[in-house]
């Protein structure tokens, strides 16, 4: 049986993070594991940033539109939203549940979204994919969507990310991103539900006692103003560094050169970042908040969500004791090698197999 299936991949278009490298990965490894099948690339066909307005329209009038002019057998919705109408059986992916569960961290129009049209969208698709357990149980208890119709797939980490370095891996990186030659790692997205006050509070504690700088990579999100002023209020201007969002074929010796990548996050869907840094053999601390333990394991130091006196002290302690470190990146490849896309593209098959005949 040989399938049509449309994938939304408006969201690869700009510059890429979360959605968008999770689409790209998903839809080559597809066309790798099972090539029998077309996969139909969904786009507006522009780069530009999706105001919200047109964002809407391409999920709920352009997507469709272009599914049903196409003839695809399913479309695969890798964002949030789901069309209302639907011209053929739709999957959705949904990465987290942020939105409902911790609605301050957003503006009132986006809490109103949030809070109105999740459990809307997942109950319009015909079939849900989940990232983890953790995101799973929260669509359970908020949504009411029957448990038969959800399903985890875990993402995967590309072989990109490895320990092995490239031979001018500190000096080319460390130029191009105006970086100090030792640093803490974070990166990501900026924004209060990421934990970084949490983060800079801890490193302002241990600052004197370390060489290491606090590196902070990623795109401004909601509220990243409160994150630079609580820098600048602590007199941190010179030991912490915004580099911006970093290119995705850059990324891997961004981690590789750190000597800490931290992850503070308050609630997490997944967490690839972590999950990138521990492929790498960069030591990782992160939260033990939502998804975060199932992802990392036993390969990662956690500790307890918002507290920044024990981030502090894992900082320091870790940082001084090189024993722990050489233990911490010898399991982090191990971890990742749990995660592959290829494995994440087979399970979608099954899906796929599944929704289709069901409904068909």
């Amino acid at each position: 049986m040989k399938l049509k299936i449309g994938i939304d991949c408006q969201s690869t278009l700009g510059q890429k993070t979360g959605i968008g490298l999770y689409t790209l990965e998903l839809l080559n490894a597809l066309r790798r594991v099972a090539p029998q099948h077309e996969y139909l690339e969904l786009n507006w066909g522009c780069d530009v940033v999706m105001r919200s307005d047109r964002r809407l329209r391409w999920q709920q009038v352009e997507l469709p539109r272009r599914a049903h002019a196409a003839r695809v057998d399913l479309l695969h919705v890798t964002g949030f939203d789901a069309p209302l109408w639907r011209p053929c059986p739709v999957i959705l992916t949904v990465h987290d549940v942020i939105g409902p569960l911790f609605p301050g961290n957003f503006p009132p129009i986006a809490r109103g979204y949030w809070a109105w049209w999740l459990p809307r969208s997942v109950r319009f698709a015909d079939f849900v994919v989940s990232d983890s357990r953790n995101t799973k149980d929260d669509l359970l208890r908020l949504t009411k969507v029957p448990e038969a119709r959800i399903r985890v797939v875990y993402p995967g980490v590309s072989p990109r990310f490895g320990p092995l370095p490239s031979p001018d891996l500190g000096a080319s990186i460390r130029h191009k991103y105006s970086l100090p030659s030792k640093y803490l790692l974070y990166v990501g997205t900026i924004e209060p539900r990421k934990g970084l006050s949490t983060l800079v509070a801890a490193y302002s504690r241990v600052s004197e006692h370390l060489c290491q700088d606090l590196v902070i990579a990623g795109k401004k999100g909601w509220y990243a103003q409160g994150l630079f002023d609580s820098v600048r209020t602590r007199g941190l201007g010179q030991r912490v560094h915004f580099p911006g969002y970093v290119a995705d074929e850059d990324l891997p010796d961004l981690y590789r050169n750190a000597d800490l990548f931290v992850f503070p996050s308050t609630y997490e869907g997944f967490g690839l970042p972590p999950l990138e840094a521990l492929a790498c053999g960069t030591p990782v601390i992160c939260s033990d908040a939502a998804s975060l333990p199932e992802v990392v394991g036993d390969a990662a130091l956690l500790f307890p969500t918002g507290n920044e006196d024990a981030l502090a002290t894992t900082i320091r302690e870790t940082l001084e004791d090189g024993t722990l470190q050489r233990n911490l990146r010898r399991a982090g490849p191990e971890q990742a090698r749990r995660f592959t896309w290829d494995e994440t593209a087979r399970q979608m098959i099954e899906v796929y197999g599944q929704v289709y005949e069901n409904l068909h």
